[in-house]
């Protein structure tokens, strides 16, 4: 069943034309973690839905902190969206800086 659910999400992924720049043809198995980053930034609500029974809060949350929410700017009203209606951000606004402005600081660090 998880693994119909999985090749669903990808072959949307494959039909919105979100790996453009991959060869789709090394593209049927990927990694969940690169899963969950693409459907958040490319799939709609009812899509990122099956993402929490699929792969359960902590990894979605996880996926999100580390790969999708220090994208910046570009993805920064989503991020908002996400930290509101699927974390529980009291101040979703503050919380997504403070996400972007701590992977920043990584970056920068010797």
């Amino acid at each position: 069943m998880k693994d119909n659910q999985k090749k669903a999400l990808l072959r949307k992924l494959k039909e919105e034309n979100c790996f453009w720049s991959y060869d789709i043809s090394k593209m049927d198995d990927i990694s969940d973690e690169a899963l969950i980053e693409y459907v958040l930034l490319y799939l709609d609500i009812d899509d990122i839905n099956q993402l929490f029974p699929l792969f359960g809060y902590k990894k979605v949350k996880r996926v999100w902190l580390d790969r999708v929410a220090p994208q910046g700017e570009m993805f920064r009203n989503y991020n908002i969206l996400y930290a509101w209606y699927y974390f529980g951000a009291k101040r979703p606004e503050a919380y997504v800086k403070s996400i972007e402005t701590r992977h920043i600081n990584k970056l920068m660090a010797p």
